[in-house]
């Protein structure tokens, strides 16, 4: 299947140099104009944070309210504030480093992996409701229904979390900078710029391929029906919210796709949150299973939501 998925666009690159350079210059401007200079100096904040151990002094009365609504430690608080701050695929990146730098258990941070990847609230606010929806008032509901539904989905798997959480073996203590001891300041700070500049190089990769892929089956396939307008929709997120807000579908519908689109984050920011995070089978395997759960919660609010808004008006 591989293959000839393959030998498609290889064919396509040929047929349409044209489409292809245009969907290939988009991509790359989109990573470059929105991307880069959102996530770069955060990533690269967060590396140093996690090599110099300063996670350790987050104020206790940051982190306590996440810790009492989901049974996570400060550093998970951290993750979560970062994930719904941050946008894709931060919060798994940093569950990710925080797991492999020995500051979550296997079980902390598969229930991070599960709700703290998501848009940010400010792509929401103002890319979702302002531009493409063109209703502004319309914003808070829309962080309810998307960042509302993660937030739920959170509180129900910490439930469970909280039940297993003796089984899972508590977090090693942190020891990189005493085991690289020889090491300069010079050199963590360098280790940590290579590791951010490798991680955003690889997300404008994935951000251009994906770019591509959509615009190719948009150019092939009519999008006429709902749901092949939705999937097509899926594809890559940015585009996919645009494909939609430009469609002729009626309000009431378009806001529940919208919604559910921005919960679920598209292929694009699946791929990106496996490279990123090296997610392996099983953490994959969970963490689609959660972004499935948290669309159809983020699709309930969102019915919820047209109904109360009919009653008031």
């Amino acid at each position: 299947m591989l293959f000839f998925v393959l030998i498609f666009f290889f064919f396509y690159l040929l047929m349409f140099p044209q489409r292809a350079l245009a969907s290939t210059r988009d991509g790359l401007l989109l990573w470059y104009s929105s991307v880069l200079p959102v996530l770069f100096p955060f990533m690269l904040l967060c590396s140093l944070l996690l090599k110099f151990d300063f996670l350790e002094r987050i104020p206790k009365a940051l982190s306590r309210p996440f810790q009492a609504v989901f049974g996570v430690s400060a550093q998970g608080a951290f993750a979560i504030i970062a994930g719904f701050f941050c946008g894709f695929p931060m919060g798994a990146k940093i569950t990710a480093d925080l797991q492999r730098e020995g500051k979550l258990n296997q079980g902390e941070a598969r229930l991070l992996f599960g709700f703290v990847n998501n848009l940010s609230p400010a792509f929401i606010l103002s890319f979702v409701a302002a531009q493409q929806m063109e209703c502004p008032k319309l914003g808070p509901i829309f962080l309810l229904n998307i960042l509302g539904a993660a937030m739920l989905y959170g509180f129900f798997t910490s439930i469970c979390y909280r039940r297993k959480k003796t089984k899972f073996s508590a977090p090693g203590a942190y020891t990189f900078l005493r085991q690289q001891s020889a090491a300069t300041v010079y050199d963590v700070i360098d280790g940590c710029i290579y590791d951010t500049v490798q991680s955003t190089v690889k997300l404008g990769v994935y951000i251009t391929i994906f770019k591509i892929i959509s615009d190719a089956i948009f150019y092939f396939v009519p999008l006429t029906h709902p749901l092949l307008l939705f999937l097509g929709a899926s594809i890559e997120v940015t585009g996919g919210i645009y494909l939609l807000a430009a469609s002729h579908l009626a309000f009431p519908l378009k806001f529940i796709m919208v919604n559910a689109l921005c919960a679920f984050g598209g292929l694009s920011a699946l791929a990106q949150t496996v490279s990123i995070a090296a997610l392996d089978g099983n953490m994959l395997f969970y963490y689609i299973k959660s972004r499935v759960m948290i669309t159809l919660l983020s699709v309930a609010l969102s019915v919820i939501s047209i109904l109360f808004l009919c009653f008031i008006l």
